[in-house]
């Protein structure tokens, strides 16, 4: 009876098993996902509509997006397969709404497979994908679309909407998540049942650098569907570029010098040159006094005496500054990391670097060798 019974056990953990399978397979594979659907809202046509779906791979091995299909031609993946995501690292994938062919409400899915090649298990995820066009909305350009942006410029872009349709049809406000987003809607005309409105949307001049995508919702006196989409898009690149001083290992009481290149997309003047104090806790505060002239001493951190950094750079307006800095270490080995601010004429925003690198004192360089 024992033997009997532990057969049926058996028997029964291994069905159980390869039952477990599709689940288990299915569930490793939306772990890797942001979002497992995604909602357009209400867009209008001709609009330039876009969603973005973050996969990333938590696993220790490689995973292989294999496949990227729909179920309809009113969505499209804009990536194509195959694409690897390594081990702890993420890849963005971007979903289009066709809003030039297709109207009306659109319930489809979006479909990713997936592989792990090493044991060869498999995983489709489906995203179910929701949204509604309008065909009697117009938005001209299809999107905000800001470009290329120079940090610290700022820009603005205006998109025309038209509306056909109630004779008090109204935009009642013009909404960004981003705190570096402004807008402004202006009603352009009112006649015979069209309505056109200019909505401005401004990029303010402290973006940070890096690609900044959002979503403008605009809101109307409708009742019911009151909420209209269009997205914004900028890249906001430094328009001058500087690399870390990398000291590596230096000896109390010596100097070690590093050359920090500073190159703009075009001709600038370096008016200030300073070191960024910090407090005991690493906050960056004010230090009178701090700001400094070519060939002139800099203040030191609280880790170094005074006159352990001194820096020469040549005046003059030019698109390639050459900074010469020097670092003399009196006292206290261990690492360092500096923060130096250089400050450009007529730029609202200083350029900053790090200065890192390690302390030691003679008698662990004398071991060493």
């Amino acid at each position: 009876m024992k033997t009997h019974c532990y057969g049926k056990c058996v028997a029964s953990l291994f069905v159980l098993t390869m039952l477990s399978r599709p689940i288990m397979a299915e569930e490793w594979g939306e772990k890797m996902f942001d979002r497992l659907q995604i909602k357009f809202g209400t867009v209008a046509r001709l609009a330039d509509t876009t969603f973005t779906v973050t996969v990333k791979n938590p696993f220790a091995e490689e995973i292989r997006i294999t496949s990227l299909t729909t179920s309809c031609g009113c969505i499209s993946w804009t990536d194509q397969a195959p694409v690897s995501i390594a081990s702890r690292a993420e890849r963005v994938l971007t979903i289009r709404l066709d809003t030039v062919r297709h109207v009306g409400d659109k319930r489809v899915k979006a479909i990713v497979g997936l592989l792990e090649p090493i044991k060869g298990l498999s995983s489709t995820v489906t995203l179910p994908v929701e949204g509604r066009i309008r065909d009697d909305f117009e938005v001209r350009p299809s999107s905000v679309a800001f470009g290329t942006v120079d940090l610290g410029t700022g820009y603005t872009q205006r998109i025309s909407v038209t509306y056909k349709g109630r004779a008090d049809w109204k935009i009642l406000s013009a909404k960004v998540d981003s705190s570096y987003l402004t807008t402004q809607i202006v009603e352009k005309a009112r006649s015979n049942g069209t309505i056109q409105y200019d909505v401005v949307v401004e990029l303010k001049p402290d973006a940070s650098v890096g690609v900044l995508r959002d979503r403008l919702i605009l809101t109307t006196n409708e009742v019911g569907g009151s909420e209209i989409a269009i997205s914004v898009e900028a890249r906001v690149e430094d328009d001058i570029v500087v690399t870390d001083a990398q000291f590596g290992s230096v000896t109390i009481g010596d100097s070690k010098s590093i050359t920090v290149i500073l190159r703009g997309k075009k001709a600038f003047e370096i008016e200030t040159f300073e070191r960024i104090a910090r407090d005991g806790k690493g906050k960056a505060v004010p230090r009178e006094n701090a700001q400094l002239k070519a060939a002139n001493p800099i203040e030191s951190s609280p880790i170094d005496p005074i006159d352990a950094f001194k820096t020469e750079f040549a005046s003059g307006v030019t698109q390639v500054h050459m900074l010469r800095l020097t670092f003399t270490p009196l006292n206290e080995a261990g690492m360092f990391d500096e923060t130096f601010m250089v400050t450009i004429r007529g730029r609202n925003l200083p350029v900053t670097f790090h200065a890192r690198g390690r302390i030691q004192d003679h008698a662990v360089t004398s071991l060493s060798r």
